[in-house]
């Protein structure tokens, strides 16, 4: 759970609170939603949002939600990056060469998954998970 706003000097600290969870072991939480507005007034508010400016606050919450799954995948991304240099490679081939090039394969599918949802920004993710 990030600190109370108050307590961060600058927006970007977000992001290294973040990073240190992740590289700690911790799965940042996203904060639960906000309780939803009766459908009535939700309406009113909504008509009232498109007007100022064409966005809704569920789009606003689905967008900031977004955000914060990313910065942690990033973090998850950097840990991954970090744990798999050094020569672990080398020795997880030389303790089980089946193993250690099923888990390289592996590893490598998802990178290029990664690689290619980050690329694609139609909004149509399913097609890569064939």
């Amino acid at each position: 759970m990030l600190p109370p706003p108050k307590q961060l000097a600058r927006p970007d600290q977000v992001r290294d609170v973040l990073t240190v969870a992740a590289a700690e072991g911790r799965v940042p939480r996203l904060a639960p939603p906000e309780p939803k507005v009766p459908a009535q007034a939700a309406d009113e508010h909504q008509t009232d949002r498109d007007d100022e400016g064409g966005v809704s606050q569920d789009q606003v919450d689905e967008g900031a939600e977004a955000i914060a799954t990313l910065e942690a995948a990033v973090a998850q991304q950097r840990q991954i990056y970090d744990r798999v240099g050094g020569g672990v490679l080398a020795a997880a081939l030389l303790y089980d060469p089946g193993r250690g090039d099923h888990l390289r394969r592996e590893l490598r599918q998802y990178a290029q998954r990664t690689a290619y949802r980050a690329r694609n920004t139609s909004g149509d993710q399913g097609a890569d998970d064939a």
